[in-house]
């Protein structure tokens, strides 16, 4: 090769280095092309009326609701802990909003006002058990989650006197623009939001320092453990939005309104990129991993399968994707290692 020639090799090599970075696989990257792949496969081989008017509009407001306690659940994930009182919360939520409107509009603003005072107090009361006396997130939360259900019980009774929730709710909460559900227009504008709360916010950029490096936050000043609890408050005020809207959509809230979202809320973190011991988190790409486990969810049902056997795909999911999750962030180092072995 001539010098000349080398010379041009060094001028291109920053150019090409760019490159390989910016197409370098990201988390937010992959679940996309995931949720692209999967919606392909469901027109293509489940159904071919995936993307009609009809399925949307019975499929966006479930993706809508998940979306949104899933950001919620994605809060707690980011200090290193799992919510298990996110359905005990919207439950209640449900509960408050058909006894304190009593199925009237006008009772509506004041069933709000008392759901968003319940959930602050739960997620003041989880926050203050994990990060105040140091307890077991999973232990603390789940405790947490059998009170609430109890009060739930007790407060609505075995047969609660209104059944439906106020006309005004569930018409919102089923409404749509060509099949796509305003729940889910309003879950991406929160996960856009969220986004640049956390990234471009003094107070969001401390949480997530608060999360991420909590002694060198501690360090530089940030009140890293008042921030952690912030966190499990803001998580239950998402979850309590989720459980008026899904009240809302089923029309008629019973005990079981928050069961489903459990374990689909933290799949579809994980799908995000979210690590379970705590860390930076993206909404994005959490709204990307919350379509996949409905999308997929849904063809599953298409395809006539049990609620176990789903419950079992989603398992598999959680594992595969924390499993992926790993091997992105830590490709360097496999890399090397397999090098090694194969020397």
């Amino acid at each position: 090769m001539s010098i000349g020639s080398m010379h041009r090799v060094e001028r291109h090599q920053p150019q090409l280095t760019a490159v390989a970075r910016a197409i370098q696989p990201t988390p937010t990257l992959v679940i996309t092309g995931a949720v692209v792949l999967l919606m392909a496969v469901s027109q293509l081989a489940i159904t071919s009326s995936f993307f009609s008017q009809g399925t949307l509009s019975t499929l966006t407001p479930l993706i809508g609701i998940l979306v949104l306690v899933a950001i919620g659940q994605a809060f707690v994930i980011s200090t290193g802990g799992i919510d298990l009182s996110l359905p005990a919360t919207m439950t209640v939520v449900g509960a408050i909003v058909l006894k304190q409107s009593e199925g009237q509009d006008g009772g509506l603003v004041g069933a709000l006002i008392v759901c968003a005072g319940a959930c602050v107090v739960i997620g003041l009361v989880n926050g203050v058990l994990v990060e105040g006396l140091g307890l077991n997130s999973l232990v603390a939360t789940l405790a947490v989650g059998q009170l609430v259900l109890g009060c739930t019980q007790l407060y609505r009774g075995a047969v609660p006197p209104v059944q439906q929730v106020p006309g005004s709710l569930g018409a919102w909460a089923t409404a749509d623009v060509g099949g796509i559900s305003f729940i889910l227009l309003a879950s991406v504008v929160l996960a856009v939001l969220t986004t640049f709360f956390l990234h471009r916010m003094v107070v969001g950029r401390r949480l997530v320092a608060g999360s991420t490096a909590e002694r060198a936050a501690v360090l530089s000043g940030i009140r890293a453990p008042l921030y952690r609890v912030a966190a499990y408050v803001v998580a239950a005020l998402v979850y309590g939005v989720g459980g008026v809207l899904a009240s809302g959509q089923t029309g008629t809230p019973d005990l079981t309104l928050g069961e489903p979202y459990l374990l689909t809320s933290v799949v579809a973190v994980v799908l995000g990129g979210a690590v379970l011991t705590g860390g930076r988190i993206s909404p994005i790409a959490t709204l990307m991993g919350a379509v996949f486990i409905a999308v997929l969810d849904f063809d599953l049902r298409v395809q006539g399968l049990s609620a176990g056997a789903r419950l079992i795909a989603q398992g598999a999911v959680l594992v595969l994707g924390l499993a992926l999750i790993h091997v992105i962030r830590h490709r360097a180092e496999i890399s090397r290692a397999l090098r090694r072995l194969a020397a």
